[in-house]
């Protein structure tokens, strides 16, 4: 399976992941880049792919962490399983790093991870594979190691957006979920449907289910939302110059 070719990745939730406690997730990795057939080729031998079906667990919460992983196809999603039910944190697509790494103290995972779409491929990476890379592909070791230095990055720009206003927040989401998840209806529109509650994509952004509704309300009756069904038709230009207003 040549899973490790090239591919655009795209951006997760505009690289706003909320920093709950437990959530490790690295968007927009772009890993396999720069490395040559020949070391993609290395990499698949040493740390080979796992193919799952819709509703599959990669992992539970309170199971051992001895991996990371590395989303090469579908749609993965991030639960926190709590007395009160299930807490969708984190919607992860192609080239998304996830998982309590064995580079971290933590030994047990603190969320849940499972498929979302009709079937996910994933590659686990865990210590021991680490070091064969090292010594096999340094080139895809030196990689790896730049990616995770990006997570200091990213969790600064998480505590930037997270001084948004929550309409502003929420539609930043909306318009990355479209851009990385949704189908070009023309006329501007793009529809979105991800099966997620007005809670959980308030969770995704770190917005109550509340201040989730006054937002979407707020689309709207701006023309920048519809409700289509089960999900949305997203009007991104508008949104966008409804945002830039919002924001000023």
């Amino acid at each position: 399976m040549a899973f490790w070719q090239p591919r655009a990745l795209l951006r997760l939730l505009g690289r706003g992941v909320p920093a709950w406690k437990g959530v490790f997730v690295v968007p927009e990795a772009r890993f396999p880049e720069g490395l040559s057939p020949e070391e993609r080729q290395e990499v698949e031998a040493i740390c080979p792919p796992r193919r799952l079906s819709r509703g599959e667990a990669i992992f539970r919460q309170g199971d051992e962490a001895a991996s990371l992983y590395i989303l090469v196809e579908g749609r993965i999603r991030l639960l926190l399983e709590t007395p009160r039910g299930e807490r969708t944190l984190a919607l992860l697509g192609p080239g998304d790093l996830f998982g309590e790494s064995f580079l971290t103290e933590r030994s047990r995972q603190g969320v849940t991870a499972v498929v979302q779409s009709p079937e996910a491929v994933v590659c686990p990476v865990s210590r021991e594979q680490f070091l064969a890379l090292c010594r096999e592909v340094p080139e895809a070791a030196l990689r790896l190691c730049a990616v995770l230095a990006d997570r200091v990055t990213l969790l600064s720009e998480e505590l930037a957006q997270s001084a948004l206003p929550a309409s502003v927040r929420m539609g930043r989401l909306l318009l990355s979920l479209a851009r990385r998840f949704g189908e070009a209806q023309g006329e501007g529109r793009v529809r979105l449907d991800l099966g997620l509650t007005q809670e959980e994509l308030g969770s995704l952004c770190g917005v109550t289910r509340v201040s989730a509704a006054y937002a979407l309300r707020l689309f709207r009756m701006e023309g920048a939302l519809e409700r289509d069904g089960a999900g949305y038709l997203v009007y991104p230009a508008r949104l966008e110059r409804l945002l830039e207003g919002l924001e000023s």
